[in-house]
Parts: C-alpha cells; structure tokens; sequence
C-alpha cells in the first residue's frame, strides 16, 4: 500500500477489512487519489497490481483462493465476536465447516495458489488475522501432508485421516479461549508475553471446553495442546496415573497439534500482534525469511516436527512471489519463483517501467549462488538467509517416498526433535 498510486490497475479484487466478504474494488479498477487515501485509511494491507512484464507471477494468487481466505477470515471475525459476547454464546460449528470446505475445494483445484503469498485481513484486527491466517496456513501443510496424516493418524482409514477440513476448523479457532481470559491477565501477556504464566496459560483450557463435542474429538484436542513443543518443552502436561505431570514430545504430540503450532508460531514470528487488544502499531512484524530462519538454524530449532517444518518451508516462502527485493549485485527486482528445496535463492525479476511489456533481465540465484538478497521491502535481511546443508534436507517429497519405501528411521526422541539430519535413510 505504501507504493500504490493513481493510475495504477488493479490485478486482484480488495476486500473490505472489517468484512472480508464484501468486495471494496474489483480486479481491472483504475486507482484513483480517493481511493488509494481511503485503503490507506482503513489500513489495508496490501493491493496487487498489474504490471505487464510481470505477469507470470499471477499463476500464484487466485481470485476463488482468495475469496474463500475472505469468507473463512469473515468466519473467524464471527466466531471471536461470539465468544466474546458471553458463555453462553453459540458458535456457529457448521458454518466454519463449510467454509473450511470450500477452502480445501479451491485449494485442490489450484495447486500454484496454495501458497501464503500475503496478508488479507484487516492490520487493525490482529486476533481475527491471526486466527484465519493459522487456519490457512494449516490447511496448506495438511494438504502437502496426506502420507504423514495416513502415518501418524494409525486407527483411522486413508481417506478420513487426509481429510483436513476439521483440521482447519481446530486452527481457525484454536485461540477462542483467548477471549474469555480476564483483561487483566491479557494486559499482563501483552506487556510480559510470559508464556509460562499460569493464568493465560488457561486458554488453551478454555478454548477446549468451547469446542469440545462441537468438532471431531482429534481436532477438539489440538485446541487443548496447539501449545506443545516438539522438544517436550510445551504445555499443558500430561497426568500420569500416579499423578504426576510429565511433558508431552515427539510423535506423543498429536499430528493436528504438530501442524497447527507450527502455523502458530510462524505467524506469530511474522506479527507479533495476534490476540484480543493487541495494538497493530506498537510492534512491526518481521520478513518471513527472518521467521522461518529461527526454526530452521536459529533458537527456535527443535520446536517443530522435522517433517512438518518442511511442509511449512513448502507453503509459506522465505520470499514469496511479488515480494520486492534487493540483491548483493545492486539488482532491484520482485520475486517471481522460488523452490522450497533451496527457500532463500528465488527466482528475481529486475524491476523496469510499469508499462513494460518485457520483464527485465532474469536472475535465478539457485544458478547464481554469489549474489544473495540483501533487503526485501526495504529491510536488511542477508544475515538471516539460510541454505540447505543436503540436497534433501528440505525436501518434502524425498521424505514422503522414503517412508513409503520403509527406507526412513522415524523414532525421533526430543534429543533429535528438530534435527533433518533425523530423517536420513537408515541403513
């Protein structure tokens, strides 16, 4: 939004912040001073724009994908608003399943667009972002995910165990809870983010009782745990019979819970205002490389499941399609492909006339590996890029046919919970 002018066309319909099913401006409307003013006003987060030489990058944002993220995020808004009215208030269960299926219906049909390309929901709304937002991007994992959900989900059949719509539905709502903690205890998290308090810790409590028997139990459950850490290092612990409390780790952890606290934390990494009262202005997010780096190599390695950081790398691109970029080659250009298998070297445009029908020279940095991105958006990021050690180690798929094969040792332990080098073929 900060560079949008006049006269420019837009390439993608935007929608109203505040109520995401409402269209503000349809794709092909030619920006004018009063309404680029009043975007900037209701603090949309960003337009998408047609630029001619750039239009490959189109394969990646589909219009049915992003009315469908619109009415899910006009169901989280709904859902937050009803929990928050009372305990007695009624949360509308079937309408979240509908849209979660038709989320997974588009998605199927357009496998280039099932990708986190950008933000849709209202900066001024952080909880209703942050809510549709986990519940995408776990829809997304799910979705790359079918032979892991088949693995880890053992007493249920093939086709039950990839279905992911309740999955979503879980991950859109798995914050409810927060909704009914005291203001008091959500002005302390919002000053301390302390999450070893014990009192804000009850909303994962909270959020369960809400959702319990309204969901299939699996996914009623992930709403109890979507705080657990791979490592062990999570919460609430688990009862043993003789009383004691004991962490839960490992493939312990139910898959939907893997899935969604991987959602969680990213997109917590990337805005930091994600509850009930957050102020959008007081803290500035960071780039997804930056995110993504700290599980992959930085202090947040070991939290999540190897298997399912990689389908995370696989969905939510360290440099997404369209994202402006600067190279260590003084190269300014806009990203217009990227692989999973190498997150940090994308495919770069260089940026010429809007007008132009050609795009400027084209720098694969999978080719070119001495030039790196320095700046996206205008922040320095080339200290937080990051490189596979192995031509596998964020391959999804080479783990995929490696446990179909039997070739694959899977016993991970918290002592090895975040290493990729754990999924190497066993002898």
């Amino acid at each position: 939004m900060s560079q949008a002018e006049p006269g420019m066309t837009l390439a993608m319909p935007v929608y109203h912040p505040e109520q995401m099913s409402t269209v503000l401006l349809r794709a092909g409307a030619r920006l004018e001073r009063r309404s680029v003013d009043r975007m900037r006003e209701m603090r949309v987060p960003q337009v998408w724009i047609e630029y001619p030489s750039l239009s490959m990058i189109s394969r990646f944002v589909s219009p049915s994908v992003m009315q469908s993220r619109a009415l899910m995020s006009d169901e989280v808004c709904a859902a937050l608003d009803a929990a928050s009215s009372g305990a007695h208030a009624r949360l509308d269960f079937p309408a979240y399943k509908k849209a979660m299926g038709g989320m997974v219906h588009k998605l199927i049909h357009n496998t280039d667009s099932a990708i986190f390309v950008g933000e849709l929901v209202d900066a001024g709304q952080p909880a209703v972002r942050h809510g549709a937002n986990v519940g995408f991007i776990s829809l997304l994992m799910g979705l790359r995910l079918g032979f892991y959900l088949i693995r880890e989900r053992k007493h249920a059949t093939g086709a039950v165990a990839k279905d992911v719509t309740s999955l979503g539905v879980a991950a859109m709502l798995h914050d409810v809870g927060m909704t009914r903690l005291p203001q008091a205890v959500l002005q302390r998290w919002r000053e301390t983010r302390d999450e070893s308090d014990p009192e804000w810790r009850q909303h994962v409590k909270l959020g369960y009782e809400m959702v319990r028997g309204q969901i299939e139990p699996s996914a009623a459950a992930c709403v109890l745990h979507h705080h657990q850490r791979f490592d062990g290092s999570g919460f609430p612990k688990r009862k043993t019979l003789q009383g004691d409390s004991v962490p839960i780790a490992g493939e312990d952890i139910h898959i939907y819970s893997r899935i969604i606290a991987a959602a969680d934390m990213y997109d917590r990494a990337v805005n930091p205002c994600s509850d009930p009262g957050d102020e959008e202005l007081n803290t500035a997010g960071v780039p997804p490389v930056v995110a993504l780096n700290r599980f992959v190599r930085g202090d947040a390695r070991g939290l999540i499941d190897p298997v399912v950081l990689r389908a995370l790398l696989s969905v939510c691109p360290a440099y997404g399609p369209g994202t402006q970029v600067r190279l260590s080659n003084g190269v300014e250009g806009v990203v217009t492909d990227w692989s999973s298998l190498d997150p940090c070297r994308p495919v770069v445009h260089e940026i010429g006339t809007l007008g132009d029908d050609e795009p400027g020279e084209r720098y694969d940095l999978r080719e070119l590996t001495d030039v790196r991105v320095m700046e996206t958006e205008g922040v320095p990021v080339c200290d937080s890029n990051f490189y596979p050690e192995s031509a596998q180690e964020f391959d999804l798929m080479h783990v995929e046919k490696a446990m179909m094969n039997g070739a694959v040792s899977r016993e991970l332990t918290p002592g090895d919970s975040g290493s990729f080098e754990a999924l190497r073929p066993s002898a």
